[in-house]
């Protein structure tokens, strides 16, 4: 209803209606249309907006017309029949300096047409079919002065004109042509246009606003993430975007690649959003995460400069990640996996992040899965609260002595309540002997490398030296997974 009130009212103001752009090359291609653009050559950008809105809105469905764009102004269309937005816009018509490789502007119905197809991006977008409504059906011819449905034929992305000058334009175009071909399996990008795009990729970003960065960035990593970091690494780009990462090509891009074809093996295409970009920043997370503390901050501040949706998401999970992998020097293993995942609301996430890392990296990986079930078996022997009335006092004593407590159940050394506060009494009068400078044999030892394992006669005595059982314990998780 609305081309067929759209195209009368254009034509008898001496315009001619165009569809152009993405939604005409996916019909080409027999792909389902994305939100409709038209082009309206014969009007004038103000023209345009009085003639838009002099149609019928209410029984249209017209919720409402914003006019916006700098660079290429255009008319935004809201209706009620559709999710998305109909994009009306006068014919670009900045002048190029050479003529192209196209048809030349011979009559003046196809001039400001040409010359709108003269400052598309590539080929394939620069194809206009003129539309007509008869009697509520359409009709029209197709308008390609570049060859776009030949390249579209031949599966290559090529630039209009000189490709040099198209990027220059708009420098996210290099961006968009590496995701128009991640998101067209088989397609390439014609020689002379990558050889422009990497030489004018010196210079990216530039001013280039974050969020539109990210736009393009995450739907060609979605499309597929190896073949994009691969080409963004071979541009340059990948070591602008992180800069923090600065010897790419001697590991952290084979990492990366092997992290993603994990993921993908396991999870399919496409990847949850936030997977795919801690993915990318794991290599980061890891160098940062090398001392003491876990706290990312640089990983936090390039997630944020690249307009990430959930920056602290993405920090959350490779802080996460980094846990897990200081799980075979943790005297509590098992209790600690247990706390991580059961923070989370997506632990099948981190699970499949943490297998890819640990692939990627050449290093053997611990099935979390059998313990997670038997945990999820297991009940709790001692809450905080009990620990409290045993005179712990507040802080993180109490936590030390439940994962304690908790690793004793998981590995079957405590079985009952009381035997459960018996083994919190004797971490806690070890504690109060260790403070009053009593020392025996083994009082060197750190209060959380307490023993956790020993039982007698229904009891856990608390005496036996803790590294034997330790020791265990860590070889048959690196052996068979947790128990």
């Amino acid at each position: 209803r609305f081309l067929c009130a759209l195209c009368p009212a254009a034509e008898a103001a001496g315009g001619q209606p165009w569809i152009v752009g993405g939604f005409l090359r996916d019909r080409i291609e027999g792909l389902p249309g994305g939100d409709l653009d038209l082009v309206i050559t014969g009007v004038g950008l103000d023209r345009l907006g009085r003639l838009l809105r002099r149609l019928p809105a209410k029984r249209l469905g017209i919720r409402r017309i914003v006019r916006a764009g700098k660079t290429f102004p255009v008319y935004k269309v809201r209706a009620t029949w559709s999710d998305g937005e109909i994009d009306v816009a006068p014919p670009r018509c900045k002048r190029t300096k050479e003529a192209g490789d196209g048809e030349r502007r011979g009559s003046a119905g196809n001039a400001e047409a040409w010359e709108d197809a003269s400052l598309r991006d590539f080929t394939m977008n620069a194809i206009l079919f003129r539309i007509r409504a008869d009697r509520g059906r359409f009709r029209g011819e197709l308008f390609d002065p570049f060859d776009g449905t030949g390249d579209l034929r031949r599966m290559r992305i090529r630039g209009v004109g000189n490709p040099s000058d198209r990027f220059r334009e708009d420098p996210l175009r290099i961006l968009r042509a590496i995701r128009q071909k991640h998101e067209r399996p088989g397609f390439s990008i014609e020689k002379d246009t990558w050889t422009a795009l990497r030489r004018e990729a010196e210079s990216f970003p530039g001013t280039l606003p974050g969020e539109r960065i990210f736009a393009e960035l995450s739907r060609s990593l979605s499309a597929n993430p190896v073949g994009t970091v691969t080409d963004l690494h071979r541009t340059g780009i990948l070591a602008r975007l992180l800069p923090e990462i600065p010897d790419w090509g001697s590991g952290p891009l084979a990492r990366t690649k092997r992290r993603y074809r994990v993921l993908e093996e396991s999870l399919g295409r496409p990847l949850p959003e936030l997977l795919l970009l801690a993915a990318l920043l794991a290599d980061l997370a890891e160098r940062e995460g090398r001392g003491p503390a876990l706290h990312l901050p640089r990983t936090e501040r390039a997630a944020r400069r690249l307009h990430f949706p959930r920056p602290r998401d993405v920090v959350r999970i490779l802080t996460d990640l980094l846990r897990l992998g200081r799980l075979r020097a943790s005297d509590t293993p098992r209790a600690r996996a247990e706390a991580i995942f059961s923070r989370r609301k997506d632990p099948e996430a981190l699970l499949a992040l943490y297998s890819a890392t640990e692939r990627a990296a050449s290093r053997g990986e611990t099935d979390f899965r059998p313990m997670l079930r038997k945990a999820g078996r297991t009940p709790r022997l001692l809450a905080g609260d009990e620990l409290l009335a045993m005179g712990v006092p507040e802080g993180p004593r109490v936590e030390e002595i439940l994962l304690q407590v908790r690793e004793a159940t998981l590995t079957g050394a405590v079985a009952t309540r009381n035997q459960a506060r018996d083994l919190a009494a004797g971490l806690l009068a070890r504690k109060g002997t260790a403070r009053s400078g009593h020392r025996g044999r083994n009082s060197s030892s750190r209060v959380s490398r307490s023993p956790i394992s020993a039982r007698t006669s229904g009891r856990v005595s608390g005496t036996r030296c803790p590294r034997a059982a330790i020791s265990s314990n860590m070889k048959k998780l690196d052996r068979s997974g947790p128990a």
